[in-house]
């Protein structure tokens, strides 16, 4: 979790090797994404001072070449 302009967001990061194909960020399937928004709804159940703020998922996607490339996907999944 971070914080960014008054909004909460929240982070995914996907890392994979050099070696495997693809990019990181495709590793996230439909199921990975709905596993994602039950963890964002248990810490805004756990935490409710957080849930009337503005929120979002972002996704880092990182692939170990070198040099390591780095990727962000602000509000990956709206």
């Amino acid at each position: 979790m971070a914080w960014q302009a008054g909004e909460l967001v929240f982070v995914e990061v996907r890392t994979l090797s050099a070696r495997v194909s693809g990019p990181p960020e495709a590793t996230i399937g439909l199921q990975k994404q709905r596993s994602l928004l039950r963890a964002v709804e248990s810490f805004l159940a756990e935490y409710p001072a957080y849930e009337r703020l503005p929120a979002r998922m972002d996704v880092l996607a990182v692939r170990l070449t070198r040099p390591v490339e780095l990727l962000l996907y602000q509000d990956a999944f709206r």
